[in-house]
């Protein structure tokens, strides 16, 4: 048998997808076909970066990453993030893992991309930011609000006795239509994002350096178009006006009933807007009897404050699901300054590959 393999920039087609589907299933992790062609068929950026190892006709190890829209500055960019790993279980200990990266790396320096960026857990942590050249941010910025108090007593004697499960599924319920605060303060359900949502996220991003381009059409394919999963969208008016967005989600996961804030854009001017929007989702969480709240946030994000004030408080490391860390490779060195440094970043759940 040919015990050399062969890494190929792979197609994104169905047939393409089943094989990488068969090997995630085979090696004990599930993958749904539909969230495949979400990501690798219909993402923004129309194009994929797929790469497998092969040994004859046999996939060996699979590394992808996700073509996103990033906006740096005042430019809007194509930019990669970093999604799945996995190597077959008959082909472990080969180094094939750099093998497949520096290949992608090299391929998207070469098409112009402008950074890899991602979420490595601490089982993969050491290969991107040892042998791969990531900058290393620290932890996922994790913010908590905890709702039921007994849920993490259970965590905390129980963390070193029950293996983690990160499976989950979703809690849907019929969520109100609208929530009206005062005679000019109403918060609806969106049912998609269009121009008045864009003018909001266009005054936001002007203050952010670095981060995904969260437009009408980004938020659109995130949280409408994507298989499998439900998330609660909705848009806060004063005096007939949109003024804000939050989009969360509940799961059962983590041994309990799991509220996500997935993202909450506002007018930074607009305190008040955040204030409501946190007030009206808590509220949803309680009835729904939800343990406990995440968010992500970096201390210099916009919204920071707005959680702050909400309740929200960083988690410490003891409490926290799992490990999870954020770092970015810059392919060029025009920008590498201002990608690398943290504070520069606009991180929330839309991040997220797993929520």
């Amino acid at each position: 048998m040919n015990m050399e393999y062969t890494i190929v920039k792979a197609e994104a087609d169905d047939t393409s997808l089943e094989k990488y589907r068969k090997c995630f299933e085979k090696n004990g992790t599930e993958r749904v076909l539909a969230n495949l062609q979400w990501l690798h068929q219909q993402n923004l950026a129309h194009t994929n970066t797929i790469y497998y190892a092969l040994q004859n006709d046999t996939l060996a190890a699979i590394y992808t990453a996700l073509p996103v829209v990033f906006k740096i500055n005042n430019s809007i960019v194509p930019a990669l993030q970093s999604i799945d790993t996995i190597t077959d279980i008959d082909h472990r200990g080969k180094g094939l893992f750099p093998k497949l990266a520096n290949k992608l790396y090299n391929d998207a320096a070469q098409n112009k991309f402008a950074l890899v960026y991602g979420f490595p857990n601490e089982n993969s942590a050491p290969g991107f930011f040892k042998k791969l050249q990531w900058q290393p941010f620290g932890e996922a910025p994790f913010l908590l609000k905890p709702l039921n108090p007994f849920y993490f007593f259970k965590k905390i004697w129980g963390r070193k006795k029950i293996q983690e499960d990160f499976s989950s599924t979703n809690h849907i319920y019929p969520s109100p239509i609208e929530k009206r605060i005062n005679n000019h303060t109403v918060i609806k359900i969106l049912n998609h994002f269009d121009e008045n949502y864009d003018t909001i996220w266009k005054t936001v991003a002007e203050n952010i350096p670095v981060c995904v381009n969260r437009d009408a059409a980004y938020m659109n394919w995130r949280y409408i178009a994507k298989p499998a999963e439900h998330y609660y969208r909705y848009g806060i008016y004063i005096n007939g006006k949109l003024e804000g967005i939050i989009v969360y989600a509940i799961k059962t996961k983590h041994g309990g009933l799991i509220g996500y804030i997935m993202d909450l854009i506002y007018y930074p001017s607009h305190k008040k807007a955040a204030k409501y929007l946190l007030q009206f989702t808590s509220q949803q969480f309680r009835l729904q009897k939800v343990d406990t709240v995440l968010a992500w946030s970096l201390p210099g994000s916009f919204n920071f404050k707005s959680y702050r004030k909400s309740g929200y408080f960083v988690l410490p490391p003891k409490l926290r699901p799992q490990k999870l860390y954020l770092g970015v490779r810059p392919f060029d060195d025009e920008n590498k300054d201002l990608i690398t440094n943290a504070n520069n970043w606009y991180i929330s759940y839309s991040d997220s590959d797993t929520v």
